[in-house]
């Protein structure tokens, strides 16, 4: 339950390199299939502002957002345009015209709480080709602003920065050169970071032959040149602990403990993870000689920056305190880990149970 995945570091959210309309660009048509609710917008009248939003009706996150687009209707219905457009539905070759109709359902379903412009795209998927594949858009809710110049001003998630970015739009104030600056710097950024994504998955195929020829001393400097060359993937770190204990398990202690005082202090998250590796029943290490003193300083450190608020932090704190033979310190903090259990929604039945069955593990050690 403590685990943390390398891996989950380089997952990437990325725009397309093909990416033809940005913000700044005249705003295409809408050749949707057809418009469902509210008066069609044919074409942007210059003057006028608009928000194009797309969506489907099998995404969760989009239906979350409609009440909020109902809102901000309501709120500029003099002043702008709210356009939802359905995209992605899913086709029946057999009824290209099935998922209209299923919109349409959906959208009176919905009555008054989507109460802003609806239409759909058509089977061949040409207003979600028109946009958002040629803005490098891959998921949606996504919304577009269109000033009253017809242009793209932005682009994001409807539920972030929204509101702000029309009102500013509204009162032409709205900056959207800088805005096309920003999102041309990320588009970079993630380029550059989608090309080192490739480099390290690489990197990190060769680390993994090695360990399972159980060359670890081998490994561990292949792990070396990767923290070398990807310093913000730190949770490689985290993995050097790992097979460095199988080189020599006393530098291992000494490296866990140099970064938590170091690259690590202020990482709740990470240095939890440390102290875990050390006294976790189930670990994969083939700890000989496991350290629970530096486990209980790591685990301390976590406990302090958490304000000891986070029980799967304390559990580990007094796990570690139990491990070390200090039974009274173990019941102390796993009774406080126990108390934040039904606060902490964050933690699913089987964890608290451990939690709890734990505790009780403390309490007949203590009576003996």
């Amino acid at each position: 339950m403590r685990n943390l995945l390398v891996g989950a570091t380089l997952i990437l959210a990325l725009h397309s390199d093909a990416q033809t309309l940005k913000v700044g660009d005249l705003a295409p048509s809408l050749p949707v299939a057809k418009w469902i609710k509210g008066q069609p917008v044919k074409e942007f009248e210059k003057g006028k502002v608009y928000v194009v939003e797309f969506w489907a009706t099998w995404c969760g996150p989009c239906r979350r957002t409609i009440p909020h687009l109902t809102k901000l209707a309501e709120k500029y219905k003099d002043k702008a345009t709210i356009i939802g457009v359905s995209i992605w539905e899913r086709v029946d070759e057999k009824n290209p015209e099935a998922h209209i109709q299923h919109v349409e359902q959906f959208v009176q379903q919905m009555g008054d709480k989507m109460n802003y412009v609806v239409a759909v795209d058509g089977a061949d998927g040409a207003t979600a080709e028109a946009w958002m594949v040629a803005a490098g858009q891959n998921g949606v809710p996504t919304a577009f602003v269109v000033d009253q110049q017809k242009r793209i001003v932005w682009i994001g998630h409807p539920m972030v920065n929204l509101d702000k970015v029309l009102e500013q739009v509204i009162a032409g104030n709205f900056d959207w050169q800088a805005e096309a600056a920003r999102l041309n710097a990320e588009i970079e950024r993630q380029r550059r970071l989608r090309e080192q994504r490739a480099a390290i998955q690489k990197d990190y195929a060769e680390f993994s032959q090695l360990m399972r020829q159980n060359k670890h001393a081998d490994a561990l400097k292949k792990l070396d040149e990767m923290i070398s060359k990807y310093p913000e993937v730190p949770t490689l770190k985290v993995v050097r602990f790992e097979t460095l204990v199988l080189v020599d398990e006393q530098q291992a202690y000494a490296y866990a403990r140099q970064l938590a005082q170091n690259e690590f202090k202020d990482d709740a998250l990470i240095l939890n993870q440390l102290a875990w590796r050390i006294v976790d029943d189930n670990t994969r290490l083939p700890l000989k000689n496991p350290d629970y003193q530096t486990a209980i300083v790591i685990a301390r450190r976590a406990v302090e920056l958490t304000k000891e608020k986070d029980a799967m932090i304390l559990d580990t704190l007094a796990y570690a305190y139990f491990k070390h033979g200090d039974v009274q310190n173990a019941l102390k903090y796993q009774k406080m880990a126990v108390d934040l259990l039904e606060q902490d929604t964050s933690l699913d039945e089987s964890a608290k149970r451990e939690i709890r069955d734990r505790y009780e593990k403390f309490k007949k050690a203590a009576e003996k």
